[in-house]
């Protein structure tokens, strides 16, 4: 098995040193063995064309799904600057990485890293429906895949 890690994003933990450079990354692992490739990439503000190169070959994504709307959080909370500063790309909406992975339909995608206030943790929820409609998945915990 290999693992590389590779950057996607610049935004720093408030807890860490204001030093330059790659904060986020998303980490490709590849089996030599069975040819498998996974991208597992839990935090993602924007979907860049370094993003989407990355996605080349990949089997499996495991993808940031922390906030299902752009307003989840400020809805839930009233502090609508708040989600907008942690750097996470929402689900749904026109910007939203939903979009995107409807451009994808024969990798598997899975959403991961969900907020406590994300409609998608409920399966009978409208926005579960929505992305299972587009052949996108919200595992269980305890879920074992095979590459």
């Amino acid at each position: 098995m290999t693992a590389t890690a590779h950057p996607v994003g610049i935004k720093r933990p408030k807890y860490a040193p204001a030093l330059p450079g790659s904060w986020v990354v998303a980490y490709r692992l590849h089996d030599p063995v069975t040819g498998g490739t996974l991208l597992y990439a839990p935090c993602l503000a924007t979907w860049s064309p370094e993003f989407e190169a990355l996605l080349t070959g990949v089997d499996c994504l495991f993808l940031d799904g922390t906030f299902c709307s752009p307003d989840e959080m400020g809805i839930q909370t009233g502090d609508a600057k708040g989600q907008s500063a942690m750097g996470h790309l929402p689900v749904l909406g026109d910007t939203g990485s939903l979009v995107q992975l409807r451009r994808f339909p024969s990798m598997r995608r899975i959403y991961t890293h969900l907020n406590n206030t994300n409609p998608l943790l409920d399966p009978a929820s409208p926005e579960s429906a929505e992305i299972t409609a587009a052949g996108v998945e919200v595992v269980e915990d305890g879920t074992t895949l095979a590459l």
